[in-house]
């Protein structure tokens, strides 16, 4: 039998749509199919074994750090095989298969970032590029600015950090002005548990180079922060270590540090700055520190010291303004740097939008389209369909319909609502409320953004509308606060507001707003 030959073997990170999970893929190319067997795994490292092969690439370790991989080797493993092995972080699930029937033959080995997610999920990062505005930071020899090349990089480690699950926050998204002060407020109003500003050296010496990362000594676990990321953007970029360092570069209580990627004023690294797989690597170096840096301190209460208080009232009919009411029971409750947080189903209530099926007469498209939704769908009944063709028209929900049962077969959810519209989701069908609206089809509230301007305006503090279940889905339809989405969700996740019978549609989210952490400077 004639060998094959392993000319090729490249690993990457991206996305796998079918897993729903970020993956490091290690793609071995021969000129012939290849065949496997795993001959070790463990939490650290992982060998492959394909027999009757030659190599026909240098016997080499591939460094290659990604957050799960750490590096690669291909070798000789002698009686007609070629080894692979996999050098971990940490441990992750393995599947391997072949890809295609084109020319190289080619053997992909995926390995998921389970563990990564685990880590990263929830956690509240302020991801900050230095400058902005006016402040153009360092100048390249040629004409490069810091202010440009830290926003590319602060992006890509922003998608970086949404892909793991966390919630990242940026301190500017364009080329403005910021100043310190508000970049801590960003923080603190965020309750996040790590900064990471991005910068890059000047330096009158043209040879100055390499990375260095400055902490900020206030906060006891920055040193470690700053270990950590200059370890893993050194192992990432191959460049130079100018070490770490102490300075006043956060907000006191929270971790954090200014990581300085390169020197733009060396000729060759503002070179390598002009290299968008240059900007991508660093941000996954930084990124990989942060995952470590996570892994060390281990899950905290990502909300600690937030409270919420459930209100009780009255059942709130048609007849009630929802402004006066929530003004009524907050008065003696409310305190500055409050939530007040109302459950969208009362907001619409009090709007007239609770429909009796009794008044509403069904088509004959409506009676056919709610036996797809299933018999717990929102719009499982002939009157709720009606309603939701009312809404927004039959061509959309005949289109959503379409796309649903499409998506339904390749393993999708969330089609309908995504062409039919998002309003439509709000609809509560019958006895999806407490009585005695547990008759009726509720839609969602009309204009909600305005609804929580007035609740503001008349309590003074900041007001939130959001459709919460038992499930744990939050979706948010207002909110006057600058808070992300994400955040919002993880505070109402176990659904305050309680079920029915509670009576609670009013909750004040206490410790929110008002992050705790003394002043900074730099």
């Amino acid at each position: 039998m004639v060998k094959g030959r392993v000319t090729n073997v490249w690993a990457s990170r991206r996305n796998n749509p079918a897993l729903r999970a970020t993956v490091s893929e290690i793609v071995v190319e021969s000129l012939s199919p290849l065949t496997w067997h795993i001959r070790d795994k463990s939490a650290s490292r992982i060998s492959v074994e394909f027999p009757n092969c030659e190599i026909s690439l240098p016997q080499q370790r591939i460094s290659y750090y990604d957050g799960v991989v750490s590096g690669l080797e291909v070798k000789d493993g002698g009686q007609g095989c070629v080894t692979l092995t996999i050098h971990l972080d940490r441990p992750a699930e393995l599947t391997v298969s072949r890809a295609g029937s084109g020319f190289p033959h080619r053997c992909v080995l995926q390995l998921s970032h389970t563990l990564v997610h685990e880590v990263m999920s929830h956690r509240v990062v302020v991801v900050d590029p230095g400058h902005g505005g006016h402040d153009k930071g360092g100048r390249g020899p040629v004409n490069l600015l810091e202010k440009d090349v830290v926003l590319d990089i602060a992006y890509y480690l922003y998608k970086l950090l949404r892909q793991s699950g966390a919630i990242p926050v940026t301190t500017r998204r364009e080329d403005r002005s910021i100043s310190m002060a508000e970049r801590i407020r960003i923080a603190r109003t965020h309750r996040a548990e790590a900064i990471v500003s991005v910068h890059t050296h000047s330096s009158s010496h043209e040879s100055v180079n390499g990375a260095r990362t400055i902490y900020d000594p206030r906060a006891a676990e920055s040193q470690r922060l700053a270990e950590l990321i200059q370890r893993d953007i050194i192992r990432r970029l191959g460049i130079g270590d100018r070490g770490i360092g102490p300075g006043a570069v956060g907000a006191g209580s929270i971790p954090s540090c200014q990581v300085e990627v390169v020197a733009i004023t060396n000729w060759v690294e503002e070179g390598m700055l002009r290299s968008p797989v240059f900007k991508e690597r660093a941000a996954l170096g930084i990124f990989c520190g942060l995952v470590d840096f996570f892994s060390e301190i281990g899950r905290r209460p990502a909300l600690a010291g937030v409270d919420k208080i459930p209100i009780r009232t009255h059942v709130i009919s048609e007849n009630d303004d929802i402004v006066e009411v929530v003004g009524h029971y907050v008065r003696d409750i409310v305190r500055p740097g409050d939530l007040i947080c109302v459950a969208e189903s009362v907001v619409a209530i009090t709007q007239g939008r609770a429909v009796l099926p009794k008044d509403v007469r069904p088509s004959i498209l409506a009676n056919f389209l709610c036996k797809f939704p299933g018999k717990d769908g929102s719009l499982a009944t002939p009157p709720a369909m009606q309603l939701a063709i009312q809404e927004v028209g039959a061509p959309r929900v005949v289109l959503g319909s379409v796309a649903a049962g499409l998506g339904r077969l390749i393993g999708r959810k969330g089609d309908f609502y995504r062409i039919a519209g998002r309003s439509l989701a709000l609809i509560d069908d019958i006895a999806g409320t407490m009585p005695p609206f547990d008759k009726h089809v509720i839609l969602g509230p009309a204009h909600p953004e305005q609804v929580a301007s007035k609740i503001r305006d008349v309590t003074q503090t900041h007001a939130l509308i959001a459709d919460v279940n038992d499930k744990g889905c939050v979706d948010v339809l207002a909110c006057t606060a600058p808070v992300p989405a994400e955040v919002i969700e993880l505070v109402l996740s176990d659904n305050p507001f309680g079920n029915d019978d509670q009576q609670t549609p009013i909750v004040i989210v206490r410790g929110l707003l008002t992050g705790e952490g003394g002043p900074a400077k730099g």
